[in-house]
């Protein structure tokens, strides 16, 4: 519709949520839910999510789901000539005991934003261990010039997290396709480590997809392919319909050692957005490893 809850226009591509459920990972059906217009989470009436919500990551907790979302309320934020609403997000948990068809909200958020890390806290994805180490959880802000992304860790099963800095940013040069920052991104166990598929965004505005690496003896993350990109709206595997822009990247560590990557995009200001999914069936990462699905 073009605007967020009550009525306040939307610049970004959240505001509910809904649900599908596929058998293979392509091939998916809605599953209607009980909030408004079919969504299973929706914002609220007042609080820090009563504009807009997205959601950033769900993990299965024993027999629970819990989904990491964030919401953005209607304090207004100066920004250019003007303001805007709904930017001021912050990072909250929903819990659900019915695989995802209804959700009940934690009473306040579980990550509040940082001035000194920009103007919100948002899009979280969640990294859990087998081993008992911390659970991790990779975030990012907007300080009116540049994304860049951060990290927390929760030793109590995510109900209380601690801050633990800056772990990634764009790059210095011009040149560099992340120059202005990196946003939305996704973590996966990959070969040892973590991997981070991201959104670049570079100088001119453009959004691309890149990659990085953490080794977990050192928590370091390293920026892979040569710092380059390893997908571009409407280039390689990504067809027309991707070409004014890609994001909100997903992958998913397949048995067979391949690896798919869900992303949104549309092909220009005039689209929908939709969901599209490439594979790397040697699990690697470059350019040239890509097969649309």
């Amino acid at each position: 519709s073009g605007s967020w809850n009550r009525g306040i226009k939307c610049f970004l591509p959240t505001g509910s949520s809904g649900l599908a459920t596929s058998d293979d990972g392509l091939t998916w059906t809605k599953v209607p839910g009980k909030e408004s217009g079919g969504a299973i989470l929706v914002p609220s009436d007042s609080g820090w999510d009563s504009v807009q919500t997205g959601v950033g990551d769900v993990v299965r907790v024993g027999k629970e789901l819990h989904m990491y979302y964030f919401g953005g309320d209607d304090e207004e934020i100066a920004m250019g000539p003007g303001s805007i609403l709904g930017f001021r997000m912050r990072i909250g948990r929903a819990k659900s005991k019915d695989n995802g068809r209804s959700w009940v909200k934690d009473d306040n958020f579980v990550l509040d934003y940082d001035e000194s890390e920009g103007l919100f806290a948002s899009w979280p994805r969640i990294i859990t261990f087998e081993d008992g180490r911390p659970w991790k959880m990779f975030y990012h802000s907007f300080n009116g010039k540049k994304w860049r992304v951060f990290s927390a860790e929760s030793s109590n099963g995510g109900d209380t997290w601690s801050r633990t800095g800056l772990i990634l940013e764009g790059g210095k040069s011009k040149d560099a396709f992340d120059y202005s920052g990196i946003g939305t991104r996704c973590v996966t166990h990959w070969r040892d480590g973590l991997l981070m598929i991201y959104e670049g965004v570079g100088d001119t505005g453009t959004h691309r997809l890149g990659a990085a690496y953490c080794d977990l003896r050192t928590n370091k993350w390293s920026k892979l392919n040569d710092g380059r990109p390893i997908l571009e709206p409407g280039k390689g595997p990504l067809g027309e319909w991707t070409k004014q822009v890609i994001g909100t990247p997903f992958a998913v560590s397949m048995e067979d050692g391949s690896l798919r990557v869900y992303h949104c995009a549309k092909d220009g200001p005039d689209g929908k957005m939709g969901i599209g999914v490439v594979v790397s069936e040697t699990g690697d990462i470059g350019a040239e490893c890509w097969t649309a699905l």
